[in-house]
């Protein structure tokens, strides 16, 4: 058995088990509902003027809230509680290495949450083109892609997560740290650095390292690139930094981020899993 068979082998068995659990549609149902729903707030809301493109606005921030937690649900258990449980060490008595554990399912966790929030988005981008009478296909597709982008993210910290806690307990209480911190605490930091940088708290005009210090997370990245896609162009950045846009303000560097959420937490749940004593 090659090494890349060894891979798509566990993978699969990842995606075959999700299946089984209905982990996918349970994915697919709260952002179907909860992107339709927020797709059509223009709707439900009186003197609330909007389109599609707002619609699918609207659809993003709910996202960016939901996949950060979905996306650890499917994953952070991947590695911890098959060690728990003692699984674990029946199948590395089997010809996979733990590296090749640990990218199989990192790939069947992702394609689980990729496939999930695709077909929700799906359901929601229908939605959307009969509340409002059709759908801007560029920023609907842009759009679902980045925040498929964002859910494999979260499945790498998960994963990585996982795999250097011994216990589900364990890797429920980190999980739980790495949504609250990413996500909902994440742009205290920027706002602390800009206070003690100018003494005063951010305005209408910032500085363009404070847009940087807010891309660092991964929800942050999500939002900075779906802002450039649904606007498209730098004016909206310009006006809010009050000049000219720096390079580092450049999509590929969100996207770049978001790729090393994904990836870095892997590596380093790698070193310390290869290393652990499983018995």
């Amino acid at each position: 058995m090659t090494l890349a068979t060894i891979w798509l082998t566990i993978a699969r068995k990842e995606f075959t088990d999700a299946l089984r659990s209905r982990m996918i549609w349970g994915i697919v149902v709260i952002i179907a509902v909860m992107t339709s729903l927020s797709a059509g707030i223009s709707l439900l809301v009186p003197n609330v003027e909007g389109g599609a493109e707002m619609a699918i606005g609207g659809a993003s921030q709910f996202a960016g809230l939901l996949v950060p937690i979905m996306a650890p649900i499917a994953a952070y258990l991947a590695i911890a509680g098959e060690r728990e449980s003692g699984s674990l060490k029946v199948i590395l008595g089997l010809p996979p290495s733990r590296g090749e554990v640990l990218l199989g399912k990192f790939l069947g966790r992702s394609g689980v949450v990729a496939i999930g929030l695709a077909l929700g988005f799906v359901v929601s981008g229908v939605v959307t083109a009969i509340l409002y009478g059709g759908l801007p296909m560029v920023a609907f597709i842009g759009t679902a892609v980045l925040t498929i982008f964002l859910g494999v993210s979260f499945v790498g910290i998960a994963i990585g997560i996982s795999a250097v806690t011994a216990t589900r307990a364990r890797a429920m209480t980190l999980a739980i740290t790495a949504y609250l911190g990413l996500t909902l605490l994440w742009d205290l930091a920027p706002n602390a650095v800009h206070l003690l940088i100018t003494g005063e708290m951010p305005g209408g005009v910032v500085p363009a390292w404070f847009l940087l210090l807010q891309g660092f997370s991964p929800t942050g990245a999500y939002n900075a690139l779906v802002q450039r896609l649904l606007l498209g162009s730098g004016t909206a950045v310009e006006a809010r930094i009050g000049g000219r846009v720096p390079n580092y303000l450049d999509p590929a560097v969100f996207l770049v981020i978001l790729f090393a959420w994904a990836v870095v937490p892997l590596l380093v749940g790698y070193l310390r899993f290869r290393r652990a004593d499983l018995s």
